[in-house]
């Protein structure tokens, strides 16, 4: 029985969460927080290769003051990664590794970033899963509008049972998903 495996026509999938920014102590005073909490983050992931895929993804703050949530800068990032992916472990979880760079805008401006990755799914059934994921996003010195840090993200992925055409599959129960063959 092969449980999990990767197929071309039938992986996409989109992802909501929320997330957290994390900068150093030494750059509180230049960002203005050391936290920044973003809601919502949306994911795209599509496969390019048995164990590859390509991931966007895009994350803002749109919550200013809600308890213990508080943020006093502005937060918005575009990523995009290519993720490894590996073989599973404890049947239903996928881990993967990731590299990409993203674009992040401040109230300052915009900045480049290089990042590094790791995260998983643990699929809940052959179509829902959740997906913790770090990044370290690291920014030149040379840019003085962002610093360099980590974004922890949490979130729920659906996969889509579309085949390369992007049509859906309507014709019975589907045998594979992006990371994982159910049987």
């Amino acid at each position: 029985m092969q449980l999990f495996s990767q197929n071309l026509n039938d992986s996409w999938q989109i992802g909501v969460g929320v997330g957290i920014t994390k900068f150093s102590g030494d750059d509180v005073d230049f960002i203005g927080d050391r936290y920044q909490f973003q809601v919502p983050v949306l994911s795209l992931t599509m496969p390019i290769g048995e164990r590859l895929s390509i991931d966007g993804a895009m994350s803002v703050n749109t919550i200013d003051d809600v308890g213990f949530i508080e943020n006093s800068v502005s937060y918005f990032s575009l990523d995009g990664s290519l993720r490894y992916n590996f073989n599973p472990v404890f049947e239903k979880f996928a881990p993967y590794a990731f590299i990409g760079a993203s674009v992040v805008d401040s109230e300052r401006k915009m900045t480049p970033t290089f990042n590094i990755g790791t995260g998983g799914i643990y699929w809940l059934n052959d179509t829902i899963g959740i997906n913790p994921q770090v990044y370290y996003k690291h920014s030149l010195d040379s840019f003085e509008s962002m610093r360099s840090h980590i974004q922890g993200t949490l979130g729920v992925v659906f996969k889509l049972n579309w085949n390369n055409t992007g049509s859906i599959n309507r014709g019975g129960k589907s045998s594979s998903s992006c990371y994982y063959n159910q049987f």
